[in-house]
């Protein structure tokens, strides 16, 4: 017979089987375990019943209208730009002006020196007696016809055409093309160029107005490359329209040259530099890019009063010369007669630099970006060579070459 108390102690065994090994106990008594769970899960319950602090939500952000772009997005909107720009229409050409018209604009007798090498001579030799054994041992022939009388014509596309032929190539290949090049406008000029008896100089150059009537394929014949045919093409435009003209050109200052030429395709600031110093003789440009101007810079200041090793082809033919006619420097560490001391200058301070970095450079050591002097150095080292940077720059080129 089943009582109620057996039904009882059942329902009491029944859930302690329910609870977790830990808490089981007897039936009829809850263990220790059990009450501390049954009073921990009260807790709980009180602490979830609490009333929760009212938070200050910050308000929605709202949507700009004009959203940052992604990189993604820059790219589509620069390349439908370049598409829209690309599909319009290029903008009418320029009236082109007669042969005769285009000469006078291409071509003037050069002007005389704009300033007097005797002064530029005794003014380098003060500031640093290094250069008294340059002016007498290196001719500059930029400047020899102004001493010998000559007058020559000053053809601002011839220039910057041979410029622009003369990039990333030997002077040898540049010569080269050249005479290819002016061989497709005159025929009577033989298939193998004489340069005895015609100097490189005294070629018969187009007119820009020839240049750009002539097909892309016939000028690529004389060895030029597709992106050199158009920038070719681009200056003889310029000078057939009349957008560019020499007599403008040489009464404009340094810089304002610099800027009105690198508007032309291919052409940069060390070929706007080259042409002020060759073609306009301008007295002082300071090419800073360029590598070979650099590491002379860096023999130079190397050196002692006779520390130029100067090769023999270099130096000027005199009367007593030996060899074929070239004078030979005298090796002797002799302070030249008349002299009672020679004092170089010290490397400025400014410039940051020593002589034991220079000469770690004349080894082979460059400094970042692959170069043997930073701009800002080559500004301060030239500073007292002002206002004749130019003429000491012709002297730089051959102290390496």
């Amino acid at each position: 017979m089943v009582t109620t108390r057996s039904i009882s102690r059942s329902a009491a065994v029944l859930q302690a089987s329910t609870l977790p090994l830990p808490f089981r106990a007897s039936a009829s008594k809850p263990s220790i375990a059990v009450k501390r769970a049954m009073s921990s899960s009260k807790s709980v319950e009180k602490v979830r019943k609490r009333k929760a602090p009212e938070s200050r939500s910050l308000p929605e952000p709202v949507p700009s209208s004009t959203p940052l772009p992604s990189k993604k997005a820059k790219l589509s909107k620069q390349s439908r730009a370049k598409a829209e720009i690309d599909s319009q229409p290029p903008p009418e050409p320029l009236p082109l002006l007669t042969p005769e018209e285009c000469h006078l604009r291409t071509t003037i007798t050069r002007p005389d020196l704009p300033f007097n090498l005797t002064h530029a001579r005794n003014h380098l030799c003060s500031v640093d007696p290094r250069f008294g054994q340059l002016f007498e041992t290196i001719p500059i022939k930029t400047y020899e016809e102004v001493t010998s009388g000559q007058v020559k014509e000053i053809n601002l596309f011839k220039s910057l055409a041979s410029s622009i032929i003369g990039q990333q190539i030997s002077w040898l290949a540049a010569r080269s093309v050249i005479y290819k090049f002016c061989r497709l406008f005159d025929g009577s000029l033989p298939e193998v160029p004489d340069w005895d008896r015609l100097p490189r100089d005294e070629l018969p150059f187009p007119l820009p107005t020839q240049v750009i009537q002539m097909s892309d394929d016939q000028l690529r014949s004389a060895g030029l490359s597709g992106q050199k045919v158009k920038y070719i093409k681009d200056v003889a435009q310029r000078f057939s329209d009349g957008r560019l003209d020499v007599r403008e050109i040489v009464h404009l200052s340094e810089e304002e040259c610099i800027a009105e030429l690198v508007k032309i395709k291919g052409v940069g600031r060390w070929t706007a530099e080259m042409l002020l110093m060759f073609s306009l003789r301008r007295p002082d440009v300071l090419p800073v890019g360029d590598l070979g101007v650099q590491r002379g810079m860096v023999h130079f200041h190397c050196s002692d009063y006779n520390g130029l090793k100067l090769d023999s082809r270099k130096k000027k033919r005199g009367k007593n010369a030996k060899d074929g006619g070239i004078e030979e420097v005298e090796d002797a560490e002799q302070v030249p007669p008349g002299v009672e001391a020679v004092i170089l200058p010290e490397l400025p301070a400014e410039s940051g630099l020593t002589m034991e970095a220079l000469r770690s450079r004349a080894n082979g050591k460059k400094i970042k970006g692959n170069l043997y002097m930073s701009p800002d150095e080559m500004l301060h080292l030239s500073e007292s060579w002002r206002p004749y940077r130019s003429v000491a720059t012709m002297f730089m080129w051959a102290i390496i070459d």
